[in-house]
């Protein structure tokens, strides 16, 4: 729909000019006014009935409340920024950055739902989807100080290369057997891990050969997830100060580069 918006202020007041109006969040023109905020500004309503929000402003005094710089954080998060960095770069504050990922905390998923969504038949229902080989590992990382101990358990198909779930926890077996819940959708023939005996003696469905000659995949993942996110560098300042944001972090960029899902656009459903 078209408004009048002032553009810019001349001699005689303020020129106006006629521009369409677009919802932010679906990008429809579908919107009609909807009153003003306690600020005086114009409020405007989205009548798209799949659209995710249904009011919107055209100009927004608090930077934290676009839309558009809403999105701009999770991309940024995903392509290895920090929270301090995103601020000063956005002109925002780090409590705004942390509170627009939080909020992503229920939308990771730990397993590669569109793995196994390709690996259905239009859709039928298949209880379980069968991987021949895959590599599993660790990757260590810490929270707030080293003495914390953070690491990444997941499992990758060995042959393509494709992760396929995760989980955060201690270096303790008991993740390991959470990870192999994880995994219950999967048919695995042969697990690649290194030398932790944790593998050989928790995992009993499937046939354990250690060694680093067949993880060479799945290390190269943990210098690929070493570069695109800044809390897991070794030797640096950046680092999580909690273990939520840890995991919302690392959650997003596995999700993102591995899962083939855009956290800021709507989450698709499994058929």
């Amino acid at each position: 729909m078209l408004y009048l918006i002032p553009n810019s202020v001349g001699i005689g007041g303020k020129n106006m000019a006629t521009a369409a109006v677009r919802c932010p969040y679906c990008g429809s023109e579908n919107v009609i006014k909807s009153g003003k905020d306690e600020n005086g500004k114009q409020r405007f309503l989205c009548k798209e009935k799949d659209c995710p929000h249904t009011t919107f402003l055209n100009e927004y005094d608090n930077l934290g409340w676009d839309p558009e710089v809403k999105e701009k954080i999770l991309q940024m998060t995903v392509n290895g920024n920090g929270t301090r960095a995103i601020a000063r770069i956005l002109g925002i504050s780090t409590n705004t950055v942390t509170s627009e990922l939080k909020k992503k905390e229920t939308w990771i998923d730990q397993v590669n739902l569109d793995y196994i969504k390709r690996h259905q038949n239009s859709c039928i229902k298949i209880d379980v989807i069968p991987v021949e080989e895959v590599e599993m590992d660790e990757m260590w990382s810490f929270v707030h100080d080293k003495s914390q101990q953070y690491w990444l358990w997941w499992a990758i198909d060995h042959n393509t290369g494709e992760p396929l779930a995760y989980v955060m926890g201690p270096r303790k077996d008991s993740y390991l057997d959470e990870l192999q819940k994880l995994l219950s959708p999967f048919d695995i023939d042969i697990v690649f891990s290194d030398d932790h005996y944790g593998y050989k003696t928790h995992i009993k469905d499937s046939i354990v050969i250690t060694g680093k000659r067949n993880t060479q995949k799945i290390e190269r993942k943990h210098l690929s997830l070493r570069t695109w996110c800044s809390r897991l560098v070794r030797k640096g300042i950046r680092f999580s100060k909690k273990h939520l944001m840890h995991r919302i972090v690392l959650g997003l960029i596995i999700n993102f580069w591995f899962f083939n899902r855009i956290p800021w656009e709507s989450s698709y459903q499994l058929c």
